[in-house]
């Protein structure tokens, strides 16, 4: 039985079929691994948003809690110079993020820092405190912070 050179053309050799099987892929697993890297950067990038709300909302508190007037001392306790902690690395008590699919919560702990600046203008105390608010969470086994800082003068 003699096969005519016009279908022998037209069919395609087992190498080649495995060769573009092969592409394929190889094709395929680069971009399951391309999804899951952007996958596990949105994770990352919602926690770093929830980390930085948490820090913007004590800073809101900060600036808006009255009334300030050290001179006359009325000093809200959210402006008492010191360091104040919220939860700790081994027990984290503030909510960072949760996955409103699977109920994962990743918590984490703040410190808001409080200093007086003692800026002076000829002569008189300005009364400007300088507020720092530090976020920290753990997720996957790495530590992650975020950084927020602001200045609030008198109120008169």
């Amino acid at each position: 039985m003699k096969i005519s050179h016009r279908f022998r053309r037209a069919a395609f050799t087992l190498v080649e079929a495995m060769v573009a099987l092969g592409l394929f892929g190889i094709t395929a697993s680069a971009a399951v691994s391309a999804m899951l890297r952007m996958n596990n950067n949105a994770s990352l990038s919602r926690l770093q948003t929830g980390a930085s709300t948490v820090a913007q909302n004590q800073i809101d508190l900060c600036l808006s809690d009255s009334p300030f007037n050290p001179q006359k001392g009325q000093v809200p306790p959210a402006l008492t110079i010191g360091s104040t902690s919220t939860g700790t690395s081994a027990a984290p008590t503030v909510p960072v993020y949760t996955d409103p699919k699977s109920g994962m919560q990743v918590m984490g702990w703040m410190v808001t820092e409080v200093a007086n600046t003692n800026t002076t203008l000829n002569g008189n105390d300005l009364n400007i405190y300088q507020i720092t608010v530090t976020v920290n969470y753990r997720f996957k086994g790495r530590s992650y912070s975020v950084n927020m800082g602001t200045l609030r003068s008198s109120d008169i």
